[in-house]
């Protein structure tokens, strides 16, 4: 077996990191473009160490939680640095290390499987520089993290299923556990593992030379083997589902808060009912299935290179192929079935994971056919197709709208001064006075100001009721967002109707900003 020293790792993280925070940081920082979710997952973070109330339930009970855990971190300086948050600067880092780290287990992963050097950064830089695959790790999103555990999921699973060591099938557990805590797409990845083992167990005989000849056993035996893998690879991401629920529980007074709460995914879906394309797909499979086969068919080439691999080398009738189609279908039924349901926007980047999962598995297929430069060849000139495929898509702001606005950093950054503008305003006008507002919307304020404790936010234990009685309780302006039809409301639009447009008989309109905002004084 071939062996990469540890510097060719060292420096393969370094690079991508490099990159990857170089771009992120001139597109945050110099041009001044963020994305909203990255924005607000580093808000999560920042308010529990710098809000009017720090505690550890103020990051939040509807995203899952850990990139704005590993940011509480990168946040410590900032009282010297302010672009950690203002710029979102601590997202930028926190994507750019796991796309470090995925350059690196993709590269070790075919060196393990036996592939040459040369091939094993070839193969980890022709995923890693994809432009569209690059983007992630520069933009501060949590789908750099989720990236990097499930793709270390499913190579530790082609490890296990060739060896049966239980040491694989203990890494593939927590990296599904920590892939629940990223994204929630981790929870039909986990079903799809569960079923795969089924097959893996009953198909798929284990081929490491190194074991022993297998011995036939009956089906009680196998049955046996089915649920104590079941037992030690499901049982820290069932534990973390419950402990998450526990917590939502616990603090939110909601088991389900995550899902239904006036803040969750279904709120934010509640827009969809406007869009023509959304409402005729709802409760309707085929249209469904054509959205999601559209979306994957741009995602899909290295699945193509593992059919022709197996086509060129005669493999097409082995049952492991069974296994890398339920863990590539397994996202993709989340997202349909949420499409008919309603709940779902559809973007080009909740497709992406098929890619991902496809390219860990590539390492294990080509271990499993002869070494050539054949079979090599389909495998690279494969991820160049598909990086040349997903590079157009990103140029198309009809194919990839979200991801394209990168492109076009300085013309998106305009629409984000106004927030800016805001949080100036409240620190310089009205220092001192209690400002109300809503951090679900106002999460870009709240980080570009440089007192922001002196905010009445929605995870300060007072802010309900200083909500329902601002007269009472003290608060001297709130401040409100215009309604957008593509997300929730915010708290004093659903408490007080149309509170944006005409405030309320105790209030009166004290500044308007951008036609994005509006401040409203409490009349005493």
């Amino acid at each position: 077996m071939p062996v990469m020293h540890r510097s060719v790792y060292w420096a393969l993280f370094l690079c991508l990191f490099a990159l990857e925070f170089s771009a992120g940081y001139y597109v945050s920082h110099v041009i001044g473009y963020v994305h909203s979710d990255s924005m607000s997952r580093v808000a999560n973070a920042f308010y529990v160490l710098y809000s009017r109330d720090p505690h550890l339930g103020a990051i939040g009970f509807v995203w899952n939680p850990l990139p704005s855990i590993i940011e509480l971190v990168l946040l410590l300086p900032y009282p010297w640095f302010p672009a950690l948050a203002s710029s979102a600067i601590a997202g930028v880092i926190m994507s750019s290390v796991f796309a470090g780290m995925t350059a690196v287990i993709l590269a070790r992963a075919a060196i393990e499987f036996g592939q040459s050097r040369w091939f094993a950064v070839l193969f980890s830089l022709s995923f890693s520089c994809n432009p569209f695959i690059f983007l992630f790790g520069a933009n501060g999103l949590s789908d750099a993290p989720f990236i990097y555990f499930i793709m270390s999921a499913v190579i530790h699973l082609c490890h296990w299923m060739q060896g049966r060591r239980v040491g694989s099938l203990i890494r593939v557990s927590f990296m599904l556990a920590l892939a629940f805590w990223t994204r929630y797409e981790a929870v039909p990845l986990g079903a799809a593992l569960a079923l795969v083992i089924i097959i893996i167990v009953f198909r798929v005989p284990a081929s490491d030379p190194r074991l022993e000849p297998p011995i036939e056993r009956n089906l009680r035996f196998k049955l046996y083997h089915i649920e104590g893998t079941w037992a030690m690879m499901l049982a820290p991401v069932v534990y973390s589902g419950l402990i998450w629920i526990g917590l939502n529980y616990l603090i939110m007074g909601n088991a389900l808060y995550f899902l239904n709460s006036e803040y969750s995914n279904v709120a934010q879906a509640q827009g969809l009912g406007t869009d023509q394309t959304f409402v005729d797909m709802k409760g309707n499979p085929f249209l469904g299935i054509l959205f999601v086969a559209k979306k994957t068919m741009y995602y899909s080439v290295p699945l193509a290179s593992v059919i022709l691999l197996r086509i060129w080398n005669r493999r097409w009738l082995v049952w492991d192929f069974l296994v890398l189609l339920c863990l590539f279908a397994s996202i993709l039924a989340l997202q349909f079935y949420m499409l008919m349901k309603g709940t779902s926007y559809g973007w080009f980047r909740y497709f992406l994971y098929v890619l991902p999962i496809t390219v860990a598995w590539l390492p294990y297929e080509l271990s499993r056919v002869k070494k050539s430069w054949v079979n090599y060849s389909i495998v690279l000139v494969g991820m160049v197709i598909s990086g040349y495929i997903l590079t157009n898509a990103l140029m198309n702001p009809e194919i990839a709208p979200d991801e394209n606005k990168y492109l076009h950093a300085y013309e998106h950054a305009t629409g984000q001064q106004v927030e800016k503008e805001v949080a100036a305003f409240l620190d310089t006008e009205l220092d001192g006075y209690n400002i109300l507002m809503d951090s679900y919307s106002a999460y870009a304020v709240i980080l570009n100001s440089r007192a922001p404790s002196k905010f009445l936010i929605t995870s300060d234990s007072t802010f309900k009721e200083s909500l329902l009685d601002p007269v009472g309780t003290g608060v001297d302006f709130i401040l409100s967002p215009k309604p957008n039809a593509s997300s929730a409301s915010s708290a004093d639009n659903s408490t007080y109707l149309n509170f944006y447009e005409k405030g309320t008989s105790w209030t009166s309109l004290y500044k308007e900003f951008g036609g994005k905002w509006r401040l409203y004084k409490i009349i005493r």
